[in-house]
This record gives C-alpha cells, sequence and structure tokens, in this order.
C-alpha cells in the first residue's frame, strides 16, 4: 500500500461496527473505495453478542443458539416469559469475524491494514490519518467506531462482565438471563448473571455488574470461578473459552466532526439503560451503507429524541436505588407484553410499546427521578 494513498472512506476500527458497515459495502459491486484500519494483527473468539432480532441482520446463519424463554430469578421469586417472534440469539465473535474479514479481504475496493491511528485531521473537505508507523491515508470521509472511554458521571454506569464457555455434566436447560441471586452489597454494584445453554453439558455462564467506578472484570473471573465451584463443585467444570470487557452504559462519548461520523459502542449505538448494542450496530450498518453506496457521506446512530430521556430517567432511578434493580427487572418481565418489552429494550418500540413499559414499573421513584433530572438541567 502506498503512503499518501487516497481513499473514499475510511473506517476506523475493525470490531463489529466496522465491520458490520465494510461487509455490507462488499455486497456490492461498486462501493466507496474503503480502507479500514484497525491495530490488531490477529482476530480471535473474543466476544459473544446477544439480543432479539426484532429486525433482519445478515449474520443469522452464523448464531451459534436461540432461546424462546428466558427467566429472570430474584431473591424472592422467578419469572419466565416466553416469545415465539423474537427469540433471543447468541453470536459468537469468531464466526461473524470469519464471514466479515473474507468477504473484505474478496473486494477489490475494500482494503484492511493493521495499524494504529495517533492523528486524526477532520476537514470540511475530508481526513488525513496518520498511524503510529508514520504512514499517512487521505479520505473524503470517515467513520470512527474506536473505544473512546472516559471518566461517567450520575447517572450513568459501566457495564462489566467476565464470562466463561463451562463443560459440565448438570447445565442447566433453560437460559437465564438475569440471577440477581449474586453479589453482595448492590450500593458497590448492581450484579447479576446470566446462563445461555447451547449444547446439554455446556452453556455461557457470565457475570455482569452495573457500577461506576467501573470494576476490573478480573475481579467479577474470580467471583464466577467461585460461583462455578459451588454450584458444579470443585474441579467438576471445565473452562472451554473465557472473555472479559468494559462498556459505558451512557449517551454516547464520540460525536460527529465535519467529514467523521461516530459509531459503534461509544458512538450512540449501545442502548445506554440495556447495554445492548449488536442489533442497533446492525440497523445503523444498513442505513449508513445504503447513505454510502448512493454516493452520499456516512450516517451516525439515532438513538431519536425519546428514547434517551427514558434511559436517563431510569437510570437515575437505579442510581438512587439500586437495591430495587432486581425488583425492577422482575416488574417488567412479569407485567409489560413480552414482545412490546423486547422492542423496548431493542431501542425499537412502539408508541404503545413504551407506555406498556412504563406502566409495569412503579411510578413514585420513576417521578422523583424525573423532577431531580429536570431541577438539576436548570442549574
Amino acid at each position: 500500500m502506498n503512503v499518501d494513498e487516497t481513499f473514499d472512506l475510511v473506517i476506523l476500527g475493525g470490531g463489529c461496527a466496522g465491520l458490520s458497515l465494510a461487509y455490507r459495502l462488499a455486497q456490492h459491486e461498486q462501493p466507496p473505495r474503503t480502507l479500514i484500519i484497525d491495530p490488531r494483527d490477529e482476530y480471535t473468539n473474543d466476544r459473544t453478542w446477544c439480543g432479539w432480532p426484532v429486525t433482519a441482520h445478515p449474520f443469522q446463519k452464523d448464531v451459534r443458539a436461540r432461546w424462546h424463554g428466558l427467566t429472570l430469578h430474584t431473591e424472592h421469586t422467578s419469572t419466565t416469559v416466553e416469545s415465539r417472534r423474537y427469540p433471543y440469539e447468541m453470536l459468537e465473535a469468531e464466526r461473524f469475524y470469519t464471514r466479515t474479514l473474507e468477504a473484505i479481504d474478496a473486494h477489490p475496493r475494500l482494503t484492511s491494514h493493521q495499524g494504529r491511528a495517533v492523528e486524526v485531521e477532520d476537514r470540511d473537505d475530508g481526513i488525513s490519518i496518520t498511524l503510529e508507523s508514520g504512514e499517512t491515508f487521505q479520505a473524503r470521509f470517515g467513520v470512527d467506531t474506536r473505544p473512546h472511554p472516559k471518566p461517567l458521571v450520575a447517572p450513568w454506569l459501566w457495564q462489566d462482565f467476565a464470562g466463561i464457555n463451562v463443560q459440565a455434566a448438570e447445565i442447566p436447560q433453560g437460559a437465564e438471563l438475569m440471577d440477581f441471586r449474586v453479589g453482595d452489597d448492590p450500593h458497590d454494584g448492581i450484579d447479576f448473571l446470566y446462563v445461555l445453554p447451547y449444547a446439554p453439558d455446556q452453556a455461557l455462564f457470565e457475570w455482569t455488574r452495573f457500577g461506576r467506578p467501573p470494576t476490573d472484570p478480573t475481579t467479577l473471573e474470580h467471583a464466577l470461578e467461585a460461583h462455578l465451584d459451588v454450584r458444579f463443585g470443585v474441579g467438576q467444570w471445565q473452562a472451554l473459552r473465557r472473555e472479559t470487557g468494559t462498556l459505558p452504559m451512557a449517551p454516547p462519548t464520540r460525536t460527529n466532526g465535519r467529514s467523521m461520523v461516530a459509531a459503534g459502542a461509544y458512538g450512540g449505538a449501545m442502548r445506554a439503560a440495556t447495554g445492548y448494542a449488536f442489533h442497533a450496530i446492525q440497523r445503523w450498518a444498513d442505513d449508513c451503507a445504503s447513505a454510502l453506496i448512493k454516493g452520499q457521506p456516512p450516517v451516525g446512530a439515532h438513538p431519536g429524541r425519546i428514547l434517551p430521556h427514558l434511559d436517563r430517567i431510569f437510570m437515575s432511578t437505579l442510581e438512587r436505588h439500586p437495591e430495587r434493580a432486581p425488583e425492577f427487572y422482575q416488574l417488567l418481565f412479569e407485567k409489560a407484553p413480552t414482545d412490546s418489552l423486547i422492542r423496548f429494550l431493542s431501542g425499537v418500540p412502539t408508541l404503545q410499546d413504551t407506555l406498556h413499559v412504563m406502566n409495569a414499573l412503579p411510578w413514585a421513584p420513576l417521578i422523583k427521578s424525573t423532577v431531580h433530572h429536570a431541577l438539576s438541567s436548570r442549574t
């Protein structure tokens, strides 16, 4: 590749968002001449993405497992919901990476390049990228999907997680989406476990914490290991694969520039109140690719106006009453129509869906959070 080479589009970051967009472009004969820049020298099975396919996406064949029924546990009760229309699905990164990278490598107008951008000049007439290696690239437009962590302030929280693909003799055969019967003090973080069985003797166990400041995922990994020792017995389970991560449950931490748009988990695709991002990223990738194929500039994520406000109110309520988090989620599962709740959690609710979800929650703490937010926004 020539230094100072010019492209129509540069994608910074070859993770879920960057590769999802590039894969769409690769399905066309004459997409914009595109460069994907990512620092990793190899792709590993480092992530598991879950959620509901409320809208179609091109990776259905790569889904590892699906569940129509999901159970939520609290200390006081268990609630199981079922949706025939929207099965909960799990997709492992390995299959996704294989499909997207093969499509990119096979297309003459798409190029992957290993490197780390250290300087980005974002102008009205284009962008210039300088890598650690000293290489520079020019492009008319850019899409920035890189992580952009920064300190979070109230009411936003970090979602820290540690997962282990477990092989054991007595794997539960039902999917457990949130099990709040773990953790100690909710004021130190809202902890829950989810269990997704995908074979008679195998399941993904993942310990998740909502909190601020972020928790070292290694701490959660140790907690999960201790839980598995109690659940199966020491030496009676085997770790097939591990993953850890930290994600912001917050508004976008990276914003659009002049010729560069922000995308991905830090660019508005992640739902602040849920942490779900994969399917929202797929909807964004459809929209962005469609604009680019038409010769238009790339577009960023569009979370809308109503949901961000509702997310702030809900997150404010969780921050004020972390001990009631299991109750709030249990009420959502128990009282809201399941498909309405799924569309709401996925970020594509109808007005009726939103009303169903609001009516499932206790009004008093939500109203107090709304008033608190209104008063604080005036100061």
